[in-house]
């Protein structure tokens, strides 16, 4: 972790917030929430009628998503820097039923010069996997970071320090 810089945020709470899966302002997202919880990224997710693929199924898009976005946290925790996604290898192992919570966890797989490599699962209510995933997540670099936020001033804030 940078000990230079101050904690960035897991959760956009900027004049941005627009990220599909995690933006608060985007009318049609998943608005996630993550978590800390000791080395773990965690968020939870309630699968509704505007997600689903198959009638009464959560489409796999929408699962894929959620492992994405918990893991690309993972480079928050571990070393206090914004990440973008290289790679997901993910495996459906059982449905998720419209109107179940469910609950994403990534955690540190890996590190090198250039990225991290997460894993994550989707839990069902009972425990049991609904999927897994890893993923590998470039680093952002500072010149890429302030040319993403230059229209967001308090995007640009939060995610500079």
């Amino acid at each position: 972790m940078t000990d230079s810089t101050e904690q960035l945020s897991l959760n956009d709470v900027t004049d941005y917030g627009l990220c599909f899966a995690c933006g608060p302002r985007s009318p049609y997202g998943l608005k996630l929430h993550m978590e800390r919880e000791g080395d773990r990224v965690v968020a939870k997710f309630t699968a509704m009628d505007e997600y689903q693929g198959f009638p009464g199924y959560l489409h796999g898009g929408i699962t894929t998503a959620l492992l994405d976005e918990v893991m690309s946290r993972v480079s928050i925790i571990t070393h206090n820097r914004w990440s973008i996604t290289a790679g997901i290898d993910i495996q459906f192992r059982k449905p998720v039923f419209i109107g179940q919570e469910v609950t994403a966890t990534a955690e540190h797989v890996e590190t090198n010069m250039r990225m991290v490599t997460a894993k994550a699962e989707l839990m069902l209510p009972d425990g049991t996997a609904a999927a897994r995933a890893t993923g590998k997540f470039f680093f952002v670099t500072d010149e890429r970071l302030a040319d993403m936020t230059s229209d967001f001033p308090g995007l640009r804030r939060d995610w500079m320090r």
